[in-house]
């Protein structure tokens, strides 16, 4: 008798190990943190849209980037592959014009993507269209970055990809007048 309950005692302590080492023990669940974008409206945060030209030659090179925060709308021309900023206009914002604009970005998925490292790197995809490049990021540190082309085939943007294009022109006064010579 004294064996058997031995063996049930140990039966228990097996299965009570077992349960504990699939279970991850009794730690406590960790809350999920994730902000949602419209958590951002009040804070230092900023989005971005990088339209980035058909890769030819630098001295032809092209980008368009249009950053909104809570404070201003800036619109940058950028010139070949180096950076060099060609033209900025900034436009003022408020944080309530900011609210709505990131759950217009929130609706049209601006922050579903695919975060798969091999894709990371837009360099080189489409090399006859356009590259759209879409950013979040807090205090000088990238919280996401996802892109697009218009060839359409590999991205790691699943968000509405004409409707997010349309929400950022939008945020800047003649943008259709400010890009007008610009070769895309």
């Amino acid at each position: 008798m004294r064996y058997f309950i031995g063996f049930l005692v140990m039966v228990a302590l097996i299965i009570t190990l077992i349960v504990m080492l699939f279970n991850g023990g009794d730690k406590p669940a960790v809350p999920n943190t994730t902000k949602k974008l419209t958590d951002y409206a009040n804070t230092d945060a900023r989005v971005s849209m990088t339209i980035d030209g058909p890769i030819n030659a630098s001295s032809e090179h092209e980008q368009v980037r249009v950053t909104v925060d809570r404070n201003n709308v800036t619109y940058e021309h950028i010139k070949g592959y180096d950076g060099q900023v060609a033209d900025t206009k900034i436009f003022e914002n408020t944080e309530n014009a900011y609210d709505v604009f990131l759950h217009a970005l929130m609706h049209a998925g601006f922050t579903n993507g695919n975060n798969e490292s091999a894709l990371r790197d837009d360099r080189g995809y489409c090399p006859t269209g356009d590259r759209y490049i879409f950013e979040l990021s807090e205090n000088n540190d990238r919280l996401q970055r996802y892109w697009a082309t218009s060839c359409g085939g590999v991205r790691t943007y699943d968000g509405a990809l004409n409707l997010t294009l349309t929400l950022f022109k939008a945020q800047v006064p003649d943008y259709s007048g400010l890009t007008g010579n610009i070769q895309f």
